[in-house]
């Protein structure tokens, strides 16, 4: 961690936006995992407000990295002058516009709960390294191959391209069309789409089929 040659009036600012600060709720569903995580939104909305009101703002931007890897600096500055700054490092295991927004997006969320100390019950990350036992009453059971086990480059990408999606669970044609773009393999598809609530699940697949028979109709007054 990176500071300021001083910082005993930010260290004052945030003990008493940690004062205010609890718990981010939990509202996005990671099934596979049999758990919810906050989302990027809801992590913002429970630290923001205790930040600023301390007189604190927080900066967060792409840093450069070596090849294959996206690196964010998550700085805190106090009004006066005072900061603090971590980076964090992920895999870009596609190096496309899609691989880099849902890379950027998961470093975003873990990287701003981390240097606030917000905690976040159960996250998808803890609980990844749990053993699964049992379904939950109501919760989706995944149906991917077994077999297939994401390596823990592929599953810090996926689980990027589900937070996505999830941020975006109110417009299912742009969640439609970002999985579209990622060009996902058959295996990593289902893994993904295991990860979806059923309200998500049935918005993409209506969007999609709609999207289906707006082209062949289209197609049939073009022949």
């Amino acid at each position: 961690m990176k500071t300021s040659e001083t910082i005993s009036k930010l260290a004052v600012a945030l003990l008493a936006a940690q004062k205010a600060i609890t718990f981010a709720a939990k509202d996005a569903s990671n099934p596979f995992f049999k758990s919810k995580y906050a989302d990027l939104p809801t992590v913002i909305d429970a630290v923001k407000p205790a930040l600023n009101d301390a007189g604190i703002v927080f900066i967060q931007s792409a840093t450069p990295s070596e090849s294959g890897t996206l690196s964010l600096t998550t700085r805190l500055i106090h009004e006066s002058g005072e900061w603090i700054e971590d980076i964090a490092t992920a895999p870009l295991q596609k190096n496309d516009p899609q691989g880099y927004g849902s890379a950027i997006t998961y470093l975003r969320r873990y990287s701003l709960a981390a240097i606030t100390g917000l905690y976040q019950d159960d996250d998808d990350g803890q609980a990844a390294s749990q053993p699964v036992k049992g379904q939950g009453k109501g919760v989706h059971k995944p149906t991917q191959n077994e077999n297939y086990q994401p390596d823990a480059d592929e599953l810090v990408y996926l689980s990027s391209i589900v937070d996505q999606v999830l941020a975006n669970k109110d417009n299912y044609g742009s969640s439609a069309d970002y999985l579209e773009g990622e060009k996902l393999d058959a295996e990593e598809k289902v893994w993904v789409w295991d990860k979806l609530d059923s309200k998500t699940r049935s918005g993409i697949k209506k969007y999609t089929a709609e999207q289906k028979e707006a082209k062949q109709i289209q197609e049939g007054q073009g022949a």
